[in-house]
């Protein structure tokens, strides 16, 4: 038996079940396996540059995205949403959020969700569209993690905005792959009609592309 590989694995899971536990109380739509495969990333993924997420709603996904990167002491996770919700966060909508109803905003909790868990020094929030931030931003990004509006328009718009910014070898993560009819159908086509992207990875929806050196 190879003790040092088992330790290794032992060690991942504590790691996952741990963080798993911290953020059970941080409202979201990601699994705790996504939450982990994010974290890893954000610790041990290749490149150089920032960790950009579009689309944070409470925050679940940022806090799994903060707490990789501050353990590796790499660098900050700019978290781009106008915090408004998408349209199925809308009242009377498939997935009415309380936040939306009573303040217009889940902005709040998003900040106090950060605060509780102590990565407030981790996150760089910008309250804008995707399409605005994009418009000001001027640094290479080594993880990108593409999980807004998931309509195939807003999807497509998202990845043409961001990806330039990608460096070579670098990480671009889309959610709800397979569940989103929108973003998976914008998914798919930029696999199969583009080399310049590999799939990588592929937990339960949260797929990864490597963008090409």
């Amino acid at each position: 038996m190879d003790y040092d590989a088992l330790k290794c694995n032992l060690k991942a899971i504590a790691t996952f079940l741990d963080d798993a536990s911290l953020l059970t109380s941080v409202e979201g739509y990601l699994l705790e396996i996504q939450g982990f495969t994010l974290t890893k990333m954000a610790s041990d993924g290749p490149g150089v540059g920032a960790i950009v997420e579009i689309g944070s709603f409470k925050g679940r996904s940022t806090c799994y995205l903060a707490l990789g990167s501050k353990r590796a002491n790499r660098e900050p996770v700019y978290a781009i949403d106008h915090f408004e919700g998408s349209p199925e966060h809308q009242e009377g909508a498939e997935c009415a959020t309380k936040e939306i109803e009573t303040e217009g905003t889940t902005f709040n909790v998003f900040k106090r969700n950060i605060e509780a868990q102590g990565l407030s020094d981790y996150v760089r929030p910008i309250v804008a569209s995707s399409r605005e931030a994009s418009a000001t931003w001027d640094q290479p990004i080594r993880l990108l993690f593409i999980d807004g509006d998931h309509s195939y328009e807003a999807s497509r718009e998202d990845f043409e905005c961001w990806e330039p910014f990608v460096v070579p070898g670098g990480l671009i993560a889309f959610h709800d792959i397979g569940r989103g009819p929108g973003v998976t159908e914008f998914y798919n086509e930029l696999v199969a009609g583009s080399s310049a992207f590999t799939q990588v990875l592929g937990v339960l929806g949260l797929n990864v592309l490597r963008k090409a050196d």
